[in-house]
Formats: structure tokens, C-alpha cells, sequence
């Protein structure tokens, strides 16, 4: 018995002790709130070949790191796999305005120069849509 009351009691001890740490030492909230409306882009591509895909992706990439280290402005720019059909991506592009991130900044970079006439060499069938968000919901657990 005197092992469990001290199993208890220890938890006791540690359940008091989070609970004062976390009132003296509330979690950050983020300095900077995230983008209201940010701009988005969905695009879906789909290649003649397994091959043609795996191309379009290996040129995406430095695009990709680019814009990771370059574009703030870039919230997210992801590039997913069709889990139907193995020649169609998905790019799912998140910016945190249309005319400043978007068209000032990642349209007009080197990176984007390059990779654009790569791509178009690939000639895949592109859908793509644009879309401001609502800001009902969200895109990252980071913003909640």
C-alpha cells in the first residue's frame, strides 16, 4: 500500500506541478498572425509517362528549395502524387497575397524561369484553378 499511495501521490505532485509551469508559462503564440485571405493555387498536371512525371518533379524541385529559402511570401508549395493514377501530380501553392508574393516575387524569380520552360518541354494536360481562402479552417496545425 505505502507503494501505491507514493505512486499517487507523485502523480499528484507532477499533475500540480504542469499545471503551474503552464499558468507561469503559457505557450507562445505565434509573433505574427497568419495571412487573412491568402492567395492559392491548385494544379493539377498530368503526363504522357510514368517518366515525363518523374522529370517534371526532379525539375520542380530546386523551384521547390527556392522558394523555400527565398519566398517568404510563399506560405507552402506542395507537390503530391495521384494515389489513382501514377503520371498525375497535384501542386497545391499557398501564398500570402496574390499581387506581392504571388506575381512579384515567385512569377519573376530565376527559379521559376527555369523550371517553367522545363515543364513546358513535358507537355502534360494542366488544370488549374485559383482561389482566395476563407479563413474557415486551416492550412497548418503551426497557425492554430
Amino acid at each position: 500500500m505505502g507503494t501505491r499511495v507514493h505512486t499517487t501521490a507523485t502523480v499528484v505532485a507532477y499533475a500540480a506541478a504542469a499545471f503551474v509551469l503552464g499558468y507561469l508559462f503559457p505557450r507562445r503564440q505565434p509573433t505574427t498572425p497568419p495571412p487573412k485571405q491568402s492567395f492559392l493555387l491548385l494544379v493539377q498536371l498530368e503526363f504522357k509517362t510514368v517518366e515525363d512525371r518523374m522529370a517534371a518533379e526532379d525539375a520542380w524541385r530546386p523551384e521547390a528549395d527556392h522558394c523555400r529559402a527565398a519566398e517568404p511570401g510563399t506560405l507552402s508549395y506542395e507537390l503530391a502524387r495521384s494515389d489513382k493514377n501514377d503520371r498525375m501530380i497535384i501542386i497545391i501553392e499557398r501564398y500570402a497575397d496574390k499581387d506581392q508574393a504571388y506575381l512579384d516575387v515567385h512569377k519573376k524569380s530565376a527559379a521559376f524561369a527555369r523550371f517553367r520552360p522545363q515543364l513546358a518541354a513535358l507537355d502534360p494536360k494542366i488544370v488549374g484553378e485559383s482561389y482566395v481562402a476563407s479563413d474557415l479552417g486551416y492550412m497548418s496545425r503551426a497557425e492554430l
